[in-house]
């Protein structure tokens, strides 16, 4: 890639990043975004369609990345895999926790953790492909999934890892059902 290219976008999502810490999504426009890029308008829509785009982009890089971070891990192999998985996304959503708070703020609160839920749960159907159509575990992985993110940020006082612990041992007692 072009490194005038590069450093377009690299302003981009700086001042996307900059606005969205103060306004709401629907509250930003091309224009506004543009000049705190020191781009012009037209130079915006070479690269997206919208700010909505623009946004679902970033979401879609983080979340990526944030799974990427796990990727290495064999689930299948048992509690000290899965606790080496739950400590490093632990420490992934706690590393990536600014970006979180500024993509998804305003009305995009719960967006996220639906949209991590997906991947992650895509993640862990390749590591247990018997368990996609168990009606009963995917109802309890959602669960999982979901209060064990609200939980991990309501409780952030609570040592990392004895948050890792109680993880574990709940998400091997539902595998192991």
């Amino acid at each position: 890639m072009d490194l005038r290219v590069k450093r377009t976008q690299k302003n981009i999502r700086e001042a996307f990043f900059r606005l969205r810490k103060k306004k709401n999504l629907d509250k930003i426009s091309v224009k506004e975004l543009s000049e705190k890029a020191m781009i012009n308008k037209a130079t915006f829509y070479l690269h997206y369609k919208d700010v909505y785009d623009l946004s679902e982009k970033l979401e879609n890089e983080l979340i990526a990345s944030m799974i990427d971070e796990v990727r290495s891990y064999d689930l299948r192999k048992g509690r000290s895999e899965f606790r080496g998985f739950a400590e490093k996304l632990s420490k992934t959503i706690i590393e990536n926790s600014s970006e979180i708070k500024t993509l998804f703020s305003g009305y995009e609160d719960n967006h996220f953790i639906n949209r991590f839920e997906d991947k992650l749960k895509d993640y862990i159907f390749r590591s247990f492909p018997n368990i996609p159509n168990n009606n009963e575990i995917n109802i309890a992985l959602s669960l999982f999934i979901q209060g064990a993110y609200h939980s991990h940020i309501r409780n952030h006082l609570i040592a990392p890892d004895v948050r890792v612990s109680v993880t574990t041992n709940l998400f091997m007692k539902m595998i192991d059902a």
